[in-house]
């Protein structure tokens, strides 16, 4: 049993090494006004149209296929339906389908049962080659016909309790192969692309993968458009190398509106007063003053308060007498 773990252990590991030596990559391509932007290695691409917006960008490989992050923005006056029907995706002359959501649930299941196959079978070798195992016992046997020499062989314990443990193995393996097939299957409800009605003003993204590439080569290059509210978004990329350079990429700026100066209408003032004009008085001729009378208004006559007065005092002073100087 140790000798096929080993076996298998050096399998994966050589098979693995193979793998990672011939890794490639998708390198974007520019074919228009795309920009260009990266993070942590890992390019966008976003494409600007009248009615909207469309970005991309690369994953890693599901089992062999491509798969693609894709979203759109709604920048139109009415909603806008968004599919695996709008991506139209070639290498060469090899048309690439979209994978739809149904098709990647039926592929994960039929990945997992053939996993569940695999890890039955070789529990059940395992467990065989374990139940098989014998344990072998020698006697001599002594008698007064001679001595003679046997060798007893029955099933060796050890090897039934290793045969349990592989099969228990196999059906706890098998179980979660069960639970990782659920979580993928509630995952792709949730991020592939489905026919969704995208409102003006809002975006829609999921995740796409696209059938494996029958000749799949380096420098080789996958055509993408996206058709999306009216327009097309034009993308490429290119499968090269890991460690390739990445081809030159410009990004152009975005067209700016022109700036119209404004226009500043200041209010018009209030007209200003216009100046009194002097008072015109007729010339009177001087005869036609002397004729004319002259009316002096009669002042009003004064009230007069009557104060009544007390009559004065008679006093008697006698009058001194004075001699004359006949006498």
């Amino acid at each position: 049993m140790k000798r096929l773990t080993y076996a298998a252990a050096t399998m994966l590991a050589v098979f693995g090494s193979a793998q990672a030596s011939a890794k490639t990559i998708l390198q974007p391509v520019q074919v228009g006004d795309e920009t260009l932007r990266f993070r942590q290695g890992v390019p966008t691409l976003d494409l600007r149209g009248p009615h909207g917006g469309v970005q991309i960008t690369p994953l890693e490989m599901d089992h062999g296929s491509y798969a693609f992050t894709v979203a759109v923005l709604n920048t139109g006056s009415s909603p806008a339906d968004f599919d695996i029907a709008n991506m139209d995706i070639n290498a060469g002359p090899q048309h690439l389908a979209v994978f739809s959501k149904d098709q990647l649930v039926r592929k994960a299941k039929t990945r997992a049962l053939w996993t569940q196959i695999a890890i039955a079978a070789v529990g059940g070798v395992a467990a065989g080659l374990a139940a098989s195992q014998q344990d072998h016992y020698h006697a001599t046997t002594r008698t007064r016909y001679g001595t003679y020499r046997s060798v007893v062989s029955t099933p060796s314990a050890l090897g039934q309790v290793e045969a349990v443990a592989a099969i228990a193995g196999s059906s706890v393996a098998i179980a979660s192969v069960q639970n990782r097939l659920d979580q993928t299957r509630a995952v792709l409800g949730d991020s592939t692309v489905q026919m969704t009605t995208v409102d003006p003003g809002n975006g829609y993204a999921g995740r796409i993968v696209i059938e494996k590439l029958k000749a799949p080569t380096t420098t080789q290059r996958i055509d993408m458009v996206v058709n999306w509210n009216g327009d097309r978004y034009p993308f490429a990329f290119q499968i090269v190398k890991e460690g390739t350079p990445q081809p030159a990429f410009i990004n152009k700026p975005e067209p700016m509106a022109p700036v119209i100066p404004a226009v500043v209408t200041a209010p018009a003032a209030p007209p200003a007063p216009a100046a009194p004009l002097p008072a015109v008085v007729p010339a009177v001729p001087a005869t036609a003053v002397a004729a004319v009378p002259v009316r002096v208004p009669a002042t009003p006559a004064r009230p007069v308060t009557r104060v009544p007065v007390a009559p004065s005092a008679t006093v008697d002073t006698p009058v001194p007498q004075i001699a004359s100087a006949a006498s």
